[in-house]
């Protein structure tokens, strides 16, 4: 049984840009709690959290790792997470399984991309957070001018709960503003006291009692300031900043029993539950007693015991020997071992109270977001929202056996991944697989690789689709004589444009018995048919309504088959005559560059019949907003990097679709070697 209770948990993601020092924080914590002998190296792929092939092999952290110690009467679990823009699912991971988020901050480079999309994701959650703000000890360090832009940038509840001693060489510590000593270090004493006051009036300003007691200089309690505290922090009221060197072990030991004494045990932040229909999401607040409910927020595969999915206990106990229910269904699922997780380091446990981390083996039924319960019919929690991937690779095997092997192993990536996909395209009849960058597809092709599976990469075909600008109206008449029995149909149709993305709509307006009942699906069937198949060039056309108004039938040689084939010649003429054009996918870009870099990023992107549809200022950064045809972007990476000599990063996401200018869709039309279907007699 675990030697804690609940109310001892404390689970903290680490969050923040890549280089921020996510992970030699994460190592100073582990050196201070004794779980190590000495700090690991991230260039030296020796640390605790980058424990795998794709960590070693990027320097950089790519998934979420979790790992725990023990800190004055507090059992601490940590989650470091990624902070490269490749990898952000994993941070989202990270947020999933904690109660708490420590934001890291470069001191030397201030706050950039990733930092304002991990204050974004943790408020998503609704996961409180603490600044830290590493590498105190680099050059140029200038702490008062952060703190300001921190305040500015995520506003004015960012407030200093220590102020640094000495900057950049001079580093040596900390300051507390919560428990002044006496004297106050010269180099503060100035600011040291108006600090001091500033805080503890963020801290009780919540508590209305708590506040007159304050101005009316009666004694308040240390347990009342903290227990005032974590609310203001849960509630999100004061954001408290931290100053740490985590290299040379200065300001760590400070920022641990912040997180042991002021953060949120897992009973005291609540999590909302799916919605039933069009009710509203209701709230639930883990409970040690009663049965157990879980959250699975992380898989992975391990060499020796296969498939490990890594559950945050939100209520009752877990227990190796427990049968466990998924909420939305399925058979029940029997836990037959317990772990607890130290970077790649496992240990076998019993059990696990509420609010603990642990992992389990081999439930091949699990994924990244259920919700598993000791009972069934539980309600689940809602799932994290993750990006969608867009940068694309077709795919296929080195050797040709393999090719029985790509989809099993695609599908135990993107049961690892939520922000990696594949898909079978049968329009391209390609293999797709989908990430958030180049990066990330490199680093699931090299797993892919040490798994046994050799694969090369291609740009995939670009999914266009077809559709109509103008109406037609268009008669057809099938008629086929053979040796035997004959084919007769005769269809009048009538297109027009639907709204964009309202797809396809089929009408039967035929009144009477000019067509029988039976052979109108058999028209339908036919236009869809064609339809599917493409017109112009091969692509799906959409976005049309058609309707059936008259025709003819044969009373012996009238059959299902001939007003399909009636069905598609009718359709692929009413097309042509119906002003065709291409549409092309379309996606947003959020491009954030040096500002000595903005006017090539802009001309760049119109040269890319882009349009820039929107600008932000983050500090020496210009983010750049605009929505470009995804054919100009396929390989933006390596154009992003050439124009700013690697400075530059960008997201991209799927926008919608928008017509392709004639010129160029008469390219994509001959380079189809399609063009337009000849009718037949």
């Amino acid at each position: 049984m675990a030697s804690y209770k609940t109310e001892d948990l404390r689970n903290v993601a680490i969050i923040g840009h890549s280089g921020s020092g996510k992970t030699m924080l994460a190592e100073a914590m582990l050196l201070a709690g004794k779980q190590i002998k000495r700090l690991g190296s991230v260039a030296d792929g020796t640390t605790v959290c980058d424990h795998d092939e794709d960590a070693k092999e990027a320097q950089k952290s790519v998934h979420a790792s979790v790992c725990h110690l023990p800190w004055k009467g507090k059992h601490i679990n940590l989650i470091d997470t990624p902070g490269f823009i490749d990898f952000l699912g994993g941070m989202v991971v990270g947020l999933s399984g904690a109660d708490c988020a420590v934001l890291a901050v470069n001191a030397i480079q201030g706050i950039e991309v990733v930092t304002r999309k991990a204050w974004d994701a943790a408020r998503a959650a609704g996961t409180p957070v603490i600044i830290a703000v590493t590498r105190m000890d680099g050059e140029n360090v200038h702490a008062d001018e952060l703190v300001q832009r921190l305040r500015d940038v995520f506003g004015a509840a960012c407030t200093p709960l220590n102020l640094p001693l000495g900057a950049g060489r001079e580093f040596k510590g900390v300051c507390d503003l919560m428990t002044l000593p006496d004297p106050v270090p010269a180099e503060i004493a100035d600011q040291a006291s108006a600090a001091s006051s500033q805080l503890m009036e963020s801290i009780i300003a919540s508590d209305e009692e708590l506040m007159l007691r304050y101005l009316e200089e009666e004694e308040i309690s240390p347990e009342e300031i903290a227990g005032a505290f974590t609310s203001s922090l849960v509630s999100g009221d004061v954001v408290p900043i931290l100053f740490c060197a985590a290299e040379a072990g200065l300001g760590v030991a400070e920022l641990l029993d912040v997180i042991a004494h002021f953060s949120p045990d897992p009973t005291q932040v609540s999590h909302r539950l799916q919605p039933i229909g069009d009710n509203e999401p209701q709230t639930y607040t883990p409970a040690s007693d009663g049965a157990f409910r879980g959250l699975v927020f992380k898989v992975t595969s391990d060499d020796f015991v296969g498939k490990l999915s890594f559950i945050r206990v939100l209520g009752g106990r877990i227990a190796a020997g427990d049968t466990i229910h998924k909420a939305d269904g399925g058979k029940a699922m029997k836990i037959a071992k317990l772990f607890r997780f130290q970077g790649k380091d496992q240990e076998e446990i019993s059990d696990a109270p509420c609010g603990d981390i642990v992992a389990t083996a081999k439930l091949e039924k699990l994924s990244i977001g259920d919700t598993i319960a000791g009972e069934s019919g539980q309600p689940s929690f809602m799932k994290p929202r993750y990006a969608a991937p867009m940068v694309s690779r077709a795919v296929e095997p080195k050797s040709r056996g393999d090719e029985a092997k790509i989809a099993e192993n695609l599908r135990r990536l993107a049961d690892e991944d939520p922000t990696f996909r594949w898909e079978q395209v049968q329009a391209t009849k390609e293999t797709v697989m989908y990430g958030m960058g180049e990066q990330h597809l490199r680093v699931m092709m090299n797993r892919l690789k040490r798994r046994g599976l050799d694969l090369t990469t291609r740009l995939p075909k670009l999914q266009y689709r077809e559709t109509i600008s103008a109406s037609a109206d268009i008669r057809y008449r099938h008629k086929k004589q053979t040796g035997g029995s004959g084919q007769f149909a005769e269809v009048a149709i009538k297109i027009e444009p639907n709204e964009r993305e309202a797809g396809y709509e089929f009408i039967d307006e035929i009144f009477g018995g000019a067509i029988s009942q039976n052979f109108r699906p058999s028209v339908d069937k036919g236009i869809q048919k064609t339809m599917s198949d493409g017109i112009m060039a091969g692509y799906p056309v959409v976005d049309l309504r058609v309707t059936l108004y008259d025709g003819k039938e044969h009373p012996v040689d009238s059959k299902d088959i001939a007003f399909q084939i009636a069905g598609q010649r009718a359709i692929s003429q009413a097309v042509q005559a119906a002003q065709p054009i291409l549409l092309e996918p379309i996606v947003r870009l959020e491009i954030a560059v040096p500002s000595r870099f903005y006017g090539e990023i802009t001309g760049d992107i119109s040269g890319k019949r882009g349009r820039i549809v929107g600008t932000d200022q983050l500090g020496d950064l210009n983010v750049i907003k605009a929505e470009v045809p995804l054919a100009e972007v396929q390989s933006y990476s390596q154009q992003l990097q050439a124009l700013t000599g690697g400075e530059g990063s960008y997201t991209m996401e799927t926008f919608g679709y928008d017509t392709v200018p004639a010129n160029i869709a008469q390219q994509i039309i001959d380079a189809a070697g399609k063009g337009l279907k000849e009718d037949e007699d």
